[in-house]
């Protein structure tokens, strides 16, 4: 099995060694790019004014055919014959999906899409739960961090989007489920990434008021006040102070269930 991982640091590894190849800056970029578009038909022509757009039409194809040729001896690390995925039609070339590669942002996506289509599904099983957020929980990082091509920045942020808004629903069904520590977790992770996004923001401190720990909802205002202040130079957003001021108060809990419903149910998940 030939892991693949494009979020972060691009790499590729079997039974958790890394491969180490001698594909050059750009014949590793086009590996990534073949590995994120598997089953698409790129031209070679494509291809090699892709990565090779500096050097001559002859020498960028012969670059081209050398980096495919050490594409495949990365592939057959994963398995005798794996490289067989990896097509050259004439014009053409076509890395075909394998169960013998996982890569990690095709499992992503994958999980994705699942816990978006289940938004307004009642409950989830803890083992559904689990299944659906273990991509999502190994999230890396950006997509090929510290290259910045215009596919690339592309790719980069549908994948961003993506997990943001997954990783907010997959909070949403933990927290109607009472799972709260699970859902503060993955809100954690939302603001891991996307630490100003205000609107999550409140989720957590609502979800550490549930789970017992309104002190720490408290400090999680006050924090996020500092990183305001010091960061963009401004306040909070009036329903952040009204929550705030709500769980100071003690009123909140004359109006817990509004809150739930306002900050978990089914329309702030379409709205997000």
């Amino acid at each position: 099995m030939l892991n693949v991982s494009l979020l972060g640091t691009a790499s590729f590894a079997v039974d958790k060694a890394v491969v180490k190849s001698d594909l050059g800056p750009a014949g590793r970029l086009l590996a990534c790019y073949l590995f994120e578009f598997t089953g698409k038909v790129h031209r070679r022509e494509r291809l090699a004014d892709l990565f090779w757009q500096d050097t001559d039409p002859e020498r960028a194809r012969s670059a081209l055919n050398t980096a495919i040729w050490r594409i495949r001896k990365i592939l057959d690390q994963g398995g005798d014959g794996v490289s067989r995925h990896l097509l050259t039609i004439g014009g053409e070339v076509i890395l075909e999906e394998s169960a013998d590669i996982q890569i990690d942002t095709h499992e992503l996506e994958s999980a994705c899409k699942r816990a978006l289509v289940r938004r307004n599904e009642i409950a989830l099983t803890a083992n559904e739960l689990n299944d659906i957020s273990r991509a999502v929980e190994n999230y890396g990082g950006p997509f090929l961090d510290g290259y910045d091509d215009d596919w690339v920045l592309q790719e980069r942020e549908r994948l961003h989007c993506l997990f943001i808004r997954s990783t907010f629903e997959l909070m949403r069904i933990a927290a109607n489920q009472g799972y709260y520590e699970r859902a503060l977790d993955f809100g954690r992770r939302v603001l891991a990434v996307d630490p100003l996004r205000e609107s999550v923001q409140q989720d957590v401190m609502l979800l550490l008021l549930l789970n017992g720990q309104r002190v720490e909802a408290i400090r999680t205002y006050q924090r996020l006040v500092q990183k305001l202040r010091s960061e963009l130079d401004i306040g909070p957003m009036p329903e952040t102070v009204r929550l705030y001021e709500d769980i100071v108060s003690g009123e909140i809990f004359g109006r817990l269930q509004d809150y739930v419903a306002g900050h978990f149910g089914a329309e702030k998940a379409l709205a997000f």
